[in-house]
């Protein structure tokens, strides 16, 4: 065989390189991908607030507990605030409208409040409030919250129970609880068509604390002055037991309940926490 021409040579190195596939250009180096940043934490707010003008003095005071719950911290805080504000606010304006026609007197509102109990996923706060309008006297009473703490949010006190609960167990039992207080407070009037009974969602229901640690041993009724009583006789602390409502209890809470009540509370019902008004 003879070997090919020079000339026939080049054209068979030509074809071969048409043939090639140019090699792929380079792919250009992937950025990392930046890590998707986690919501903010609640900046930490102050357990105390004090405002004090020509026209009014407000207050409030947090219990220590509540910094290890940033965002039920930030809640109460705010919303507190925001009320006395709004207090102050309207004391402003009545203080101008009164045009000095007579001595003005500050307005007062104060609130504390104080933990209740804390057995995840449950924490009970509690409070006191005091205010001074100018009125023939001041008015004081009760308020509470409820936090689900797996949930890190506000609940409601009926969430506690199930929706087809009998609810009237609860109702009576708080009943006899004031009926029985009243035996024991001097110059108490007895309950009637005037003063009845309220039902359970017209108290303010706070979680008691167990003899068990870290369970709920009940709940507390605050009844204000004026519902079962005249506003001399004063307001009402009565303790129901867990034993008394355990059938009423939703699944999802029921597991926070259990035992005794750590204290059954004053046998006349008096408020077993003290106000320190500024």
């Amino acid at each position: 065989m003879k070997p090919l021409p020079i000339a026939a040579l080049a054209l068979v190195a030509a074809l071969g390189a048409c043939d090639r596939k140019p090699a792929p250009p380079a792919e250009a180096p992937t950025a990392p991908t930046a890590p998707v940043a986690a919501a903010p934490a609640p900046t930490a707010r102050p357990l105390a607030f004090d405002q004090t003008d020509p026209a009014a003095k407000v207050a409030l005071s947090l219990p220590a507990e509540i910094a290890n719950y940033p965002a039920l911290h930030a809640l109460l805080y705010d919303r507190e605030v925001a009320s006395l504000r709004t207090f102050a606010a309207k004391a402003e304006t009545d203080r101008k409208a009164s045009d000095g026609k007579f001595p003005w007197r500050p307005y007062n509102r104060q609130g504390q409040w104080f933990l209740a109990a804390d057995a995840a996923p449950l924490v009970g706060l509690r409070a006191l409030w005091f205010e001074d309008t100018g009125g023939a006297h001041p008015n004081h009473g009760g308020a509470s919250l409820l936090w689900d703490a797996a949930a890190n949010r506000e609940i409601q006190p009926k969430a506690l129970f199930r929706p087809e609960a009998d609810m009237t167990v609860l109702d009576k039992a708080i009943c006899d609880a004031v009926a029985q207080a009243k035996t024991h407070r001097e110059g108490a009037v007895p309950l009637s068509d005037t003063f009845s009974c309220p039902k359970w969602s017209q108290t303010v229901l706070v979680l008691a604390p167990s003899a068990i640690p870290g369970k709920v041993g009940g709940l507390t009724a605050l009844i204000d002055p004026y519902v079962v009583g005249p506003y001399s006789e004063g307001d009402y602390e009565v303790t129901i037991p867990v034993s008394a409502f355990q059938v009423l209890l939703a699944p999802a809470y029921a597991g926070a309940f259990g035992g005794a009540p750590k204290s059954p509370g004053a046998p006349d019902g008096t408020v077993s926490v003290k106000m320190d008004v500024k």
